[in-house]
């Protein structure tokens, strides 16, 4: 039994230090919608990844950046 409760705490624990975790009612939509949202935000984030990024797509970063705040409102919209 104390091992039920044991994980059942370290479960809380992980959802309090990770948002993101979800529990048994997360939708699939809600799950990858938080993943793409925390993906987001470290490029933004991250000079090293945004710089990256703004290469690959050849235009300058503070574009990029823009480009993808905007996504942040929804994520998983198929690309235009």
């Amino acid at each position: 039994m104390s091992d039920k409760v044991r994980d059942a705490h370290q479960l809380n624990q992980l959802k309090q230090k990770y948002g993101g975790v979800g529990d048994s009612n997360t939708t699939r939509k809600e799950f990858f919608t938080t993943v793409h949202r925390d993906t987001l935000a470290s490029i933004i984030g991250h000079d090293n990844l945004l710089q990256y990024n703004s290469v690959v797509l050849n235009q300058h970063p503070e574009i990029t950046r823009q480009q993808l705040l905007r996504k942040f409102i929804d994520p998983m919209q198929p690309k235009e």
